[in-house]
């Protein structure tokens, strides 16, 4: 069995990584995480705004329920680019038996489908891709 640090691989050099200031806003809810980390971004790239950030929210319909396409969309939405790569284009229906997801999975199921379905359209990069290991060599 490895250890935690031969999983982790050799340390890191000083060229390898790039360590930028941003700054640590905290979750409100059990259920905003990706919302915190949303803010978070906005704000190091000097765009968060309170109120232009929950006029964003009413506008995409953002409420308890956060998938990161949402996040996706309102990065959009504030004009920075990113891409969204992910292993499964639309819905993975491992999540439909987790309690924070089962209540709502049926109709969030078709609400978020529709939006990797439209996110071309609508100017958000998605791309499907498998996890990848990457080896220093």
């Amino acid at each position: 069995m490895r250890t935690e640090a031969e999983a982790a691989g050799p340390p890191l050099e000083p060229g390898d990584f790039v360590q930028l200031p941003v700054p640590i806003i905290q979750q409100l809810y059990h259920w905003d995480c990706g919302l915190a980390c949303s803010r978070m971004v906005l704000r190091y790239l000097g765009q968060l705004d309170d109120s232009e950030f929950e006029s964003a929210l009413q506008e995409l319909r953002l409420t308890r329920s956060i998938w990161t396409i949402d996040l996706a969309y309102l990065m959009r939405h504030f004009g920075v680019r990113h891409r969204f790569c992910t292993q499964t284009l639309g819905v993975d229906k491992g999540y439909k038996n987790q309690s924070f997801y089962r209540k709502h999975f049926d109709t969030e199921e078709t609400r978020v489908n529709q939006l990797f379905a439209q996110a071309k359209a609508c100017k958000v990069l998605v791309e499907k891709r498998r996890n990848v290991q990457h080896q220093h060599q």
